[in-house]
């Protein structure tokens, strides 16, 4: 089996791949940046968010979508991640916010030239036609349980001319993760299990909590761009954390299809 492999540069890792799609994983890493201090939120500008955890195994499944789209399809997506914790540099944040030590900003702007780099040719080889997703990690939220989150800025991520709408159709993003059913054994009966998605539907609002970041916000003007939120229920269960590798996989190449074909 042919497997997808990565370079890294100042602690950021990339794959060029060859259709219309990058994964984004901002949160995933665990290394000290090098001569870089961690972040100090007392002297982070006022207004910006400030976590220092960073999101448990979403650069391994950002890893593993990749993986399972190539087994698919012998086609790759772009793939960009950051190793480097969040404790020194915050990927999903505007510079200003990102870090306090300003040896670390090779590291960050590394990520996000990366990034601009795969979008620009994307939209050179595509028409203008392709699609972002961020994946992130989310503590499940009581009072909308979940177990993916999707984000657009309510639309505000989208390019004019892509309806949010299409991610809730049948075979839209979210509506193909809707209709997954999975058995899981040694489970109570019943045995199925079917993701819990929220927006549920088109029309239901984004959580304001997971709608989306600067990098969904910052890429969506010239790409369309989509927050992925997994909850702990399936990011942290060894049973389900495989499958919704799979999943997502399977739900991107059958969504991109239908707006970018490769």
């Amino acid at each position: 089996m042919r497997i997808i492999t990565y370079a890294e540069c100042l602690l950021v890792k990339r794959h060029r791949g060859d259709m219309p799609v990058i994964l984004t994983c901002p949160h995933g890493g665990t290394q000290a940046p090098p001569g870089v201090d961690e972040r100090i939120e007392e002297e982070t500008p006022a207004g910006c968010q400030f976590t220092r955890d960073r999101d448990l195994e979403t650069a391994e499944i950002t890893e593993s979508v990749a993986q399972k789209i190539f087994d698919l399809t012998g086609l790759s997506p772009y793939v960009v991640i950051a190793s480097y914790h969040r404790r020194f540099i915050d990927a999903n944040r505007p510079l200003e916010c990102a870090f306090t030590d300003s040896d670390a900003r090779p590291f960050y702007e590394e990520y996000h030239n990366r990034i601009t780099g795969y979008v620009n040719e994307i939209r050179e080889q595509n028409a203008n036609h392709g699609f972002l997703f961020d994946i992130h990690g989310k503590r499940l939220i009581p009072s909308d349980p979940a177990d993916i989150y999707l984000g657009t800025d309510s639309g505000g991520s989208l390019l004019p001319g892509f309806d949010r709408d299409n991610l809730f159709m049948q075979h839209g993003f979210a509506g193909l993760l809707l209709s997954v059913r999975r058995e899981i054994e040694g489970t109570p009966a019943p045995s199925v299990f079917q993701y819990r998605v929220s927006p549920a539907n088109a029309t239901a609002p984004e959580n304001a909590s997971v709608d989306g970041g600067f990098t969904i916000r910052h890429y969506g003007d010239f790409i369309n761009s989509i927050q992925v939120e997994l909850a702990d229920t399936v990011r942290l269960d060894d049973q389900k954390r495989p499958l919704v590798g799979e999943d997502l996989a399977f739900s991107i190449i059958n969504f991109v299809r239908r707006y970018a074909p490769f």
